[in-house]
């Protein structure tokens, strides 16, 4: 059941102004509680539309031109930060500043491999010789067409050729008319005969003058026409002349390659001339041991399959249909950089296997099967930047294993290999295994914080893979000179979107939302993307209502209009507190019930309400009952609060008898996992009043951590947490006497907005930093904390005496009892 606010027994030591002399020795200074960035600032600062750098990043930068300069294996980069901090944009413009060093580029080019056609060739260039070199080849291959060509019209040629072809012929006719000869004084002939669809040669006997099949010379045998002796001779004779016949075709068909062959050595001998002269001046244009060594295997594949580039009106056989046989003598420039004036930088921004390594294309012949060549090979992203930079998004890569695997493989052997993308599946039929190409390219990888820390750690060669981690901070200090590059950077966003004009009051309050996004008042925020956000909305807006430039009071109303957009699960919650539904108290004193403070963090918007924070207390040994974690919905920060507290208690109070209690610590109407120990103190403060049952004010809300010692440490969203208790004491309705305390660390995060400020100046609201436990004692219960004497003992009547007292009873209650 739980106890409502009632009024305080406790009278305050002294009061100035209706306030205990505590707490206003604690109330933190008006100079403190004012923030502001004015116009005079901003005019004193503004250098209009001056050039300038990347701002607040001098350690990332550092990082950037040490990593880019370096030549070293393995000195690539892992680009951290949050987003918004300029990372892509400070990797993309400290770049372009080593982009004008091209000694590094190569043109690739894949060439056909005449002794494996499986596994095409490589071949690297100079940037722009790769074309070069393939239209050498073109032109080889034309030269050679154009010198057979020209061979019909060599009188020496065609003399040599028809002598060679007329003596062949003379040799077969002889042959044939001599085998003939015989074979009709034998009584046969030499005839053609149809075999389903092929034709052939066969041998026949004549019979009256005509030559007859042996199935009609069967039939006469049997109808007693010619005799069974003459029709086994014939065959017997029919037999011999048959392999005769073969023999002499055997020798014929060896004939005619000969022929072939001495037609092809004329030919060779003709083009040779022009074959050698052109090579030659490719190799003397084009050096390089690879390049050489084709050239070789070129020349002997050529000279070898001269008559491929016969003129078509020739009887030489042509290519065939789907093979084109003079396509393996092309050169495949994957990587071309005849035109390129600078090294590449190249953002990858959906990366995949094919994307990054290159592909392999494959078309489909009239039999179904698919066939790649070469000439199919394309070229990825690590292959067209190399010589340069790859920049890649960690995202993207790393949750895909298959990729990021390959992905350091390449870094590592600074190879890439263009192969099927790697699957589930068979590599797919007629697929290539190309050489594998030599890389040197500096890849940078940008990713979120914690991310480099976890790979590092977790992968044993990504640290030597990504030597260099370029840090981006979220924050800068604020000093004259980094306000003055915020001010330029608003100029630059204005003038390069075509904004409106931004006034002197519009720019302190964009300074003033910088400061707030870093918490800290000589901080400013560089997150310049919400930055200019802000300042795109406020265009919009200013636009909506006619204005001609943007003023603080645009600004304020483009911060209204997004906090309407953002706030409703903050509307729900206010309403529930209005009606009471949740039971907060901003009045009046209560035993064992305290406001913290919590901050509910959308990632777009953060707001902050007070919670009911409740302690019950008994004699017992269960220690301190952490009801969140008990129920599963307590984070592992909380629970490390919550063990701090039970050390608290034991060293503060209990050093000469046993610390024998049971408590129990609730966020009253919590459903949601309660995490971050920014309570713990709130939750000594309940715990100490449950057990002194010293009552609590319930108008004053608390945040702020503790250690063992006592002392209060800072947390973060200090304002946010002001600010949400202040605006639930206005709901509620303000009484003059409601505050906050803060850690004392805190007071460098105070930027409050102008209403808060104006309501605690003017001693509506109130703000107390504190350093220990007993600062803030003093402040809840009106009551003195106490020290302890020489003698050991805290002074009577103080809030530390009496939960020593009650600690001490309940050690001799839980003896007695356990004595029973």
């Amino acid at each position: 059941m739980s106890q409502q606010p009632s009024p305080s027994t406790n009278t305050p030591i002294d009061s100035i102004d209706g306030q205990p002399h505590i707490s206003s020795a604690l109330r933190v200074h008006d100079d403190l509680i004012r923030f502001a960035i004015t116009e005079d600032d901003i005019s004193r600062l503004d250098n209009g539309d001056r050039e300038f750098d990347i701002i607040g990043q001098p350690r990332a930068l550092r990082a950037l031109h040490m990593a880019l300069q370096m030549r070293g294996r393995g000195y690539n980069l892992f680009v951290t930060g949050v987003p918004g901090t300029g990372r892509r944009s400070a990797v993309f413009q400290v770049a372009e500043q080593y982009r004008d060093d091209t000694s590094r580029l190569k043109d690739y080019a894949y060439v056909f491999n005449f002794r494996r056609h499986d596994r095409p060739r490589l071949l690297t260039f100079a940037p722009g010789a790769g074309d070069r070199f393939r239209a050498a080849v073109k032109a080889l291959v034309e030269t050679v067409q154009r010198s057979l060509e020209a061979l019909s019209e060599n009188r020496g040629f065609t003399e040599q050729r028809d002598r060679i072809i007329i003596e062949a012929e003379g040799r077969e006719n002889r042959a044939l008319r001599d085998f003939e000869g015989r074979l009709g004084k034998e009584g046969f002939q030499i005839v053609q005969v149809e075999d389903s669809q092929d034709q052939r040669t066969d041998i026949a006997p004549v019979v009256d003058g005509e030559a007859t099949s042996f199935d009609a010379v069967q039939k006469r045998v049997n109808g007693g026409e010619i005799e069974e002796s003459h029709w086994r001779a014939l065959r017997e004779k029919y037999y011999q002349y048959m392999d005769e016949m073969n023999q002499i075709f055997i020798r014929l068909r060896g004939e005619r390659s000969r022929v072939e062959q001495s037609l092809k050595e004329l030919r060779v001998g003709a083009v040779a001339p022009h074959l050698e002269a052109a090579i030659a001046e490719i190799r003397t244009t084009f050096e390089g041991e690879e390049i050489h060594g084709w050239l070789d295997e070129l020349r002997t594949d050529m000279v070898e399959n001269i008559e491929w580039f016969m003129p078509a009106d020739n009887d030489a056989p042509q290519d065939e249909p789907g093979e084109p046989q003079l396509a393996r003598y092309d050169v495949n420039v994957i990587v071309d950089h005849g035109s390129t004036a600078r090294a590449p930088l190249i953002f990858e921004s959906h990366p995949d296997y094919q994307k990054l390594f290159g592909s392999q294309e494959f078309s489909l012949e009239p039999t179904g099967e698919a066939r790649s060549s070469f000439m199919m090979l394309r070229a990825g992203a690590l292959l067209s930047a190399s010589g340069g930079f790859l920049v890649l998004r960690a995202e993207d890569v790393i949750p895909h294993d298959e990729l990021w695997n390959a992905l350091k493989r390449a870094i590592n052997d600074a190879r890439a290999e263009i192969r099927p993308v790697p699957g589930p599946f068979p590599v797919q039929a007629g697929a290539l295994k190309p050489e594998p190409a030599p890389i040197d390219v500096k890849v940078i990888l940008t990713g979120p914080e914690p991310l480099y820390d976890i790979l590092f750690n977790q992968d044993e060669e990504f640290g030597k893979l990504f030597k260099v981690p370029a840090e981006f901070d979220s924050m800068m200090n604020r000093t004259d000179e980094t306000t003055r590059e915020y001010v330029g950077f608003t100029r630059m966003i204005s003038r390069d979107e075509g904004l409106l004009p931004l006034e002197p009051s519009g720019v302190a309050a964009i300074v003033e939302y910088g400061i707030r996004l870093s918490e800290f008042r000589d901080k400013l925020s560089t997150r310049f993307s919400l930055v200019a956000d802000v300042m795109r909305e406020a265009d919009h807006w200013a636009r909506s209502e006619g204005r001609t430039t943007i003023d603080r009071a645009v600004i304020n109303r483009t911060l209204a209009e997004r906090r309407f957009l953002y706030n409703l699960p903050e509307e729900k919650i206010d309403e529930q507190i209005i009606s009471g539904e949740l039971l907060i108290g901003v009045t009046g004193s209560a035993v064992g019930r305290i406001n913290g403070l919590a901050v509910i963090d959308r990632g777009f918007y953060a707001f902050a309400r007070p919670m009911l924070i409740t302690a019950r207390t008994a004699p017992g040994s269960d220690g301190i009952i952490n009801i969140e974690r008990e129920s599963g919905l307590s984070g592992e920060l909380h629970d490390k609060g919550i063990y701090i507290l039970e050390g608290f208690l034991q060293s503060k109070y209990a050093k000469d008898f046993p610390l024998s209690i049971t408590a129990s610590v609730c966020f009253e109407q919590s459903y949601v996992e309660v995490d971050g120990d920014s309570a713990s103190s709130a939750e000594v403060y309940v715990l100490l009043s449950s057990i002194a049952e010293v009552p609590l004010r319930q108008d004053i809300a608390v945040t702020g951590s503790v250690n063992q010692m006592g002392e209060i440490q800072p947390v973060g969203g200090i304002s946010e947490k002001i600010e949400g208790f202040f605006a639930v004491c206005k709901y509620l309705g303000l009484t003059g006497t409601q505050g906050v305390i803060i850690p004392r660390q805190n007071l460098p995060n105070l930027i409050l907005d102008r209403e808060v400020q104006e309501a605690i100046l003017d001693r509506r609201f109130h703000i107390y930093a504190v350093a220990t436990i007993d600062e803030g004692l003093e402040i809840l219960t009106g009551m003195d904390a106490g020290a302890r004497s020489a003698r050991g003992r805290f002074e009577g009547g103080t809030v530390n005496a009496v939960v020593e007292r009650r600690l001490r009873e309940m050690a001799h209650q839980v003896k007695s009892f356990g004595g029973n």
